[in-house]
């Protein structure tokens, strides 16, 4: 069997693209633009991922955090990989601005997911495709 993303994850993420064992996804949540990055590994911690696989998820959190940055001119842009409620390792990038709906508080349980248009979900999806077709 192959790699499985965990059902919360799959429910609340949509496929972007694969690159070096790695799932890139979008959150599908219009409050915030945020990513979530899948290393597809059994590994459920930083610290057991093999030498390449962490090589290519810390590129990528880098690259697509300074992407974000200034597509979204963000005032920060937060990076977790915290996994309390879902143990499979995945790291969030998430832009955030001073007038969010949960600044300055963290994202996490504040309010409730507001899902993604549809014109909004293909911009944000194509726009991730033309970042990561510049690594």
């Amino acid at each position: 069997m192959g790699f499985l993303v965990h059902p919360t994850l799959e429910k609340d993420t949509i496929f972007v693209d694969r690159s070096n064992a790695l799932q890139i996804r979008l959150v599908d949540d219009a409050r915030f633009f945020w990513l979530m990055i899948i290393p597809e590994t059994a590994a459920t911690e930083l610290h057991e991922l093999n030498e390449d696989i962490a090589e290519s998820l810390w590129k990528m959190t880098r690259h697509l955090g300074a992407a974000l940055k200034t597509h979204c001119d963000a005032a920060k842009i937060n990076t977790a990989a915290i996994g309390n409620m879902v143990p499979q390792l995945h790291v969030h990038i998430v832009a955030r601005h001073n007038d969010d709906a949960a600044w300055p508080q963290t994202i996490w349980g504040q309010g409730d997911m507001q899902r993604l248009g549809e014109t909004t979900k293909a911009v944000r999806l194509s726009t991730i495709q033309g970042w990561l077709g510049r690594m």
